[in-house]
Parts: structure tokens; sequence; C-alpha cells
């Protein structure tokens, strides 16, 4: 007779394609650097808000709201002192080189006046004699002045003295040089005191700049000293610094309520957490899941992160002394950080902790009752009060040794099964049973 033995059925396993397993580790890695990336701005928002919140002027707490409110009126004020020393200081380049211009034409204005006040001294002396009144009317005049009087009297005063017009001539062509370097000299004068009066404006503006700065200071507390107005002024400069959609992003995430930031930060921790736990099995035990799957554990990791964080946050020591985080007390953001990436990274085990710490909460509070030894033989007893022993065996579900041990008072008895027992034999448990030990018998000597 033949015998056939059954082949065993094979089970096909289906391992993933490789197709999938790149897309699902580039995904991955992208996903795992990405959440890092906004752990980051969480966590240097957590970290700047805590800073921040710990200015303190004469006991008093300045908010990092009332930091914010301060900082946008004091931002105009700067950008507007900005604007105004940078027009001071363009002021200040401008009449410098004013200045400076000025002095040459000056000195060619000093050579040309030199010029022709010799030609005008040597004229006034000459005609002094044949024109005194002329002379005296030109004394002490301007060149300008001087030239119109004998320009008014040239051709008379030639016709009567024609040894004076080579000297004539000389004075007026020594006019045609003077005239422009005069004018020259007049409109660099006018440049640079207009110069002057716009620096003298600009101080002014950045004085009454700098007064609105002490009546925006003292909204924080009135006559603020330097060293608290200087805290208070590199706080305002940290919020205020930096230029992009980054700098906004950051900005907006420092002004949010602590404690949504911190949750917020919790459950970021504890997706990167998860994160990390994925990216680990996948290339060290190259074990692909579903796409569902990698959500879950995304899910259960914020979920178990924020469950932990509040659980340590009540006091109820998870993995560290927990008054560290209990009550109103400071929260250190990397221990928050800390606690709930090993939260997501460890998921199971988080739960497990949770559970028997509940467990251990939620105890009853009332002792257990002790065990006892039975007084004497309770064989006996069961036959008076006409009692079944096999039946109450059966009924504490215990063994015919570990019975007949407890029956006899060789070993003690549970607390809920002597208050069976002596509901049974309708006897008060202290006459059933003893807290002492029974006796050991001597041993026989030969």
């Amino acid at each position: 007779m033949a015998v056939y033995e059954a082949a065993e059925p094979v089970v096909a396993v289906a391992t993933p394609s490789r197709t999938r397993e790149r897309l699902t580790s580039m995904f991955l890695i992208v996903f795992t650097a990405l959440v890092g990336f906004i752990c980051t701005l969480f966590l240097a928002s957590t970290l700047t808000q805590t800073r921040m919140t710990g200015i303190n002027i004469d006991g008093v707490t300045v908010s990092i709201w009332k930091l914010d409110y301060v900082r946008r009126q004091w931002a105009d004020i700067r950008e507007h002192m900005r604007r105004e020393s940078d027009a001071l200081a363009t002021a200040e380049q401008r009449r410098g080189d004013l200045s400076s211009r000025l002095a040459t034409v000056e000195a060619k204005y000093q050579s040309a006046l030199s010029a022709i006040g010799q030609l005008l001294q040597e004229f006034n002396a000459r005609i002094l004699p044949v024109d005194p009144a002329l002379a005296e009317s030109m004394r002490g005049k301007s060149p300008a002045e001087q030239h119109g009087r004998l320009l008014a009297v040239q051709d008379e005063l030639v016709k009567q003295h024609p040894d004076l017009k080579p000297l004539a001539d000389a004075i007026l062509n020594a006019h045609k040089a003077f005239q422009p370097v005069e004018a020259e000299r007049a409109e660099n004068k006018a440049a640079n005191q207009a110069a002057v009066v716009e620096i003298s404006t600009l101080q002014d503006a950045l004085n009454s700049a700098d007064s609105s700065l002490d009546a925006l200071f003292a909204q924080i507390r009135p006559k603020l000293d330097q060293a608290n107005r200087a805290r208070v002024e590199n706080a305002l400069y940290e919020l205020h610094a930096g230029r992009g959609p980054l700098a906004g992003i950051i900005n907006r995430l420092v002004l949010l309520q602590p404690d949504i930031l911190t949750l917020a930060l919790v459950i970021a921790m504890g997706v990167l957490g998860s994160a990390l736990q994925m990216t680990y099995a996948l290339f060290k035990r190259n074990h692909v899941e579903k796409p569902g799957a990698y959500f879950l554990r995304l899910s259960v990791g914020a979920i178990t992160a924020l469950v932990i964080f509040i659980v340590a946050k009540a006091g109820v020591p998870i993995i560290a002394d927990a008054s560290r985080m209990g009550g109103d007390a400071p929260i250190n953001p990397y221990f928050v950080s800390f606690l709930a990436i090993i939260s997501g990274l460890l998921s199971e085990n988080a739960i497990l902790s949770v559970q028997t710490q509940g467990a251990r909460f939620f105890a009853q509070e009332a002792p257990a009752e002790p065990a006892r030894w039975a007084r004497r033989d309770l064989r006996e007893a069961f036959k008076q009060a006409n009692r079944d022993p096999g039946k109450i065996k059966r009924l504490l579900d215990a063994d015919d040794g570990q019975f007949d041990a407890w029956v006899t008072g060789k070993e003690p008895m549970p607390g809920p099964m002597q208050t069976m027992i002596a509901a049974v034999l309708e006897t008060p448990r202290r006459e059933l049973f003893t807290d002492l030990p029974p006796e050991e018998k001597p041993a026989a000597t030969g």
C-alpha cells in the first residue's frame, strides 16, 4: 500500500519592491529632516521666550507681549533716528567739503581783493589833489562801489587827466577778474551756511527722537536706570532682529502663549522621535510598512509625548524627578524636548510606564488583609457545622495540598479566604485564625 505524504503548503512572503523601498527611504529622510527643522524652530523660539520672560525690573517681570508692544513704537523711532543720523552724517560731510572749498575760494578772493585794493588806493591817492570830493566819496567803500563811482566819472576824468587812463583801465580789468571770484565766494558762503542750518535742524530732530525714546521706556518703568534700560533694549533688538520670512515665523512663534508653544514643541519632538524610530527600522532592519502604519506611528508618537508631558507635569515620576516640571516651576526646554523625543521613540515603553503609574495611582488605599494561620485543625469545625470541605476547596480554587496546609494551620491563609471560611462556619475570624505562626515541634534525638 503506497503511502502519500501531504506536501506542506508554501506560503509566499510578500517582499517590498526596490522602487517602493527607495521611495519610502527618500520620504523618511526628507520627512525626518523637515520635522527636525520644525523642531529646531520650536526649540529656538521656546528658548528665546524663556530667556525674555526672565527680564525682571525691581521685582516685576516684564511680559514679552509688553516688550513687543514697546518694540513696534521703538522700531519706528529707531528707524526715524537712523534716517536722521544718515542725513546728519551726509550733511556734516557736505559741510566739510564746502568748508574746504570755501577756504580755497577765500584764498583766491583775498588775492583778487588785494590786487584791486592796491589799484584803488593808488587811484585815490592820485585823484585826491585834483578831485578831493571824488576821493572822499570812494574812500572806505567796497571795491564794487568804488568801481561804480569810477565808471560814473571815467570819461570826464580821463579827458581832464589823461595820465589817469592806464590806472583806470587797470582798475576796470582787475574788477572784471574780481567779480567771478566774489560771486563764487558768496555762493560758497551761502551753501556753507545752509549746511550749518541743516545740521542744526537734524541735531534738533535727533534730540527730539531721543526724548521720545525716553518717554517710551518710561511706559515700562518711570526713570528706568541705564542697566535695566540696556537689558530691555537688548531684548527689543533681539525681537526686532532679522529680516525675511524665517525671522517673521520665529517672531510669531516667540509671541505665542507659553503653554501653546510648549505643547507644540512636545508634539513636534514626539513626531521626531517616531520618525527616528521608523528610519532606524527601515535602514537597520530593512522593515518597510504601509503608509497607514507610518501615519499611525507618527500619531501615536505625538499623542504619547503629549500624555507623558502631562503626566510628568502633574508630578508623577515617569523617567526623572517630577519636581523639575511640577506646578508652576519654569520649564526647561531641553528636558521637555528630551522627554518628548524618547516618548515618541519608545512609544510602547512610555505607554507601559503610564499604565504602571496609573495602576499604582488607582490602587486601593486600604491595606490588604494579612494572611493568618488557623488556630486548630478546621476539618473538625467543618464536621460540626455540617459543611463539606471539598466544596469549599473547589470554591477557593485551591489544590488538595494547599487547602490542607491552610485548614491545618501549617501555612497562612490569605485574608479573603479567611472571610469566606469564617462565613461558611458561621464563626468570627478571630476565633478561627491567629497572626502568630504555629510553634515548630522539637526534632527527635537518638
